[in-house]
């Protein structure tokens, strides 16, 4: 004989005698996600200081979320290493842009090898999370409605 009784769920604003309202961090995360694609994409195209900006931004999103939830430290991971990846690129493309070239070539070829070579990975990377995430929910829909599809079946015949 067993009893379902409330359930007891701690983040930190439950520490804090605070409540959220729901979907308040699948909100963030959305957003988040939304900041993500463009930094991914921005960092592809070799747009390190807008890829800061937009990174920045996602940050920003998950910054009043829940810190416990596995999904909110997920996404807010990736925004923080697309911070710290775009600040890095930014960094040495600015560098690359002060060295002589006629002096110090090799040096300019490796500053500028290093922040493509960073902005490529992490902006892939970046790029099939967030592809995989869509994914998901992909298959989500599609599993739903095919219980859909078997109860109706079931209830004509």
């Amino acid at each position: 004989m067993s009893s379902k009784g409330p359930t007891l769920t701690i983040n930190s604003k439950t520490l804090l005698g605070e409540t959220t309202p729901d979907g308040f961090n699948r909100t963030k995360r959305k957003y988040a996600r939304l900041f993500l694609w463009l930094t991914s994409l921005l960092l592809l195209t070799s747009h390190p200081l807008l890829s800061l900006v937009t990174s920045t931004c996602a940050v920003y999103t998950m910054h009043g979320g829940t810190w416990f939830s596995h999904k909110n430290f997920k996404w807010m991971s990736a925004s923080i290493i697309s911070f710290c990846i775009s600040l890095y690129s930014l960094t040495l493309s600015v560098e690359s842009d002060f060295v002589d070239e006629e002096r110090a070539y090799e040096l300019k070829a490796v500053l500028e090898m290093k922040h493509r070579a960073a902005e490529m990975i992490w902006g892939g990377i970046l790029l099939l999370c967030l592809g995989l995430t869509v994914k998901e929910q992909i298959d989500g829909v599609v599993a739903k409605s095919s219980g859909m599809v078997v109860e109706k079946n079931k209830k004509q015949t």
